[in-house]
């Protein structure tokens, strides 16, 4: 697109130079109906300046995307780039040095949950698990290559680091996001746990049944393909099922245990309901992560 635009430009350029350059010889500084035309060859001059100004820029935009390989205790980086008011994941703001491909705007979503009401953040006390190296991601597809062959696989994409605040928060997630943490694996029993989740103005709640989805995700989610297209670590070969195996390997070397929610949409839900959750220990009354999430409609 930067190519024909710019194209086209400049054989207005050259069109317009070479009739200007056959009475340039004769021409003396005077006013006449050359003067116009002059005009005319600085304006499409700078149309076209303009034109390759903005189409670079979209370049640069679209070959933004977030980036994260789980921090710095699973050896990589944090750059990365977040979703933007439409849903797009295609959003610079954030800044990034990946050149992987973004993705369109997640189905059926609406945007993320406004910030939670204060009233349910103080009501919620955060076990001391080791929660950390979390990120927000998208379920997609990338590939790898073997050889002269390329192949495709799913995972989490789009990754971009986060932090939690007061210990176990994290606040405006939406449909199509997967939050992806980890726990200290002797501190961490994941069947002591149950969601409860609270529309925001309270004429709501959603239970393990209907809430968000917990656990969706497996090793290999995490753990591409060796030559991932993303060039996210670390990395492993082969099937599916050796790859989650490697990871729950390397999840354990490391003292670590994973969790990932993700968020469904509902058809009816025209507007978008944010929801206030929290994954919770009755017996302990802590819980070992807090979210807010905004539901939509399908796609």
């Amino acid at each position: 697109m930067k190519s024909l635009m710019i194209a086209l430009a400049g054989t207005a350029l050259v069109s317009v130079t070479v009739t200007s350059g056959v009475f340039g010889a004769e021409r003396v500084e005077a006013a006449g109906p050359f003067d116009k035309l002059k005009k005319k060859v600085k304006k499409a001059k700078k149309v076209a300046q303009d034109v390759d100004a903005v189409v670079t820029e979209a370049d640069r935009a679209n070959r933004t995307n977030g980036r994260s390989v789980l921090g710095s205790v699973a050896g990589g980086s944090s750059n990365g780039v977040g979703r933007s008011a439409d849903g797009s994941y295609c959003n610079a703001n954030r800044g990034s040095n990946s050149n992987s491909p973004c993705t369109a705007k997640a189905p059926g979503h609406v945007g993320g949950a406004a910030p939670a009401p204060a009233k349910f953040k103080s009501q919620t006390k955060c076990a001391s698990l080791g929660l950390g190296n979390a990120f927000i991601a998208e379920g997609g597809n990338y590939t790898f290559s073997q050889g002269i062959s390329t192949e495709e696989r799913s995972g989490l994409i789009n990754r971009r680091n986060v932090s939690a605040e007061n210990g176990c928060y994290f606040g405006g997630l939406g449909v199509g996001d997967v939050l992806y943490v980890e726990f200290d694996r002797a501190k961490y029993k994941k069947y002591d746990y149950k969601i409860q989740c609270v529309s925001y103005d309270g004429s709501e709640q959603l239970d393990n049944v209907n809430g968000p989805r917990m656990g969706n995700y497996s090793g290999k989610d995490v753990m591409l393909h060796t030559g991932n297209s993303l060039g996210y670590t670390p990395t492993a070969s082969g099937s599916n099922s050796s790859r989650s195996g490697a990871y729950d390997k390397y999840l354990a070397k490391r003292g670590r245990t994973m969790l990932t929610v993700n968020f469904g949409a509902l058809h009816t839900d025209k507007s978008g309901t944010d929801f206030y959750c929290q994954w919770f220990n009755k017996n302990s009354g802590e819980s070992a992560l807090a979210f807010s999430f905004r539901r939509g409609p399908a796609g």
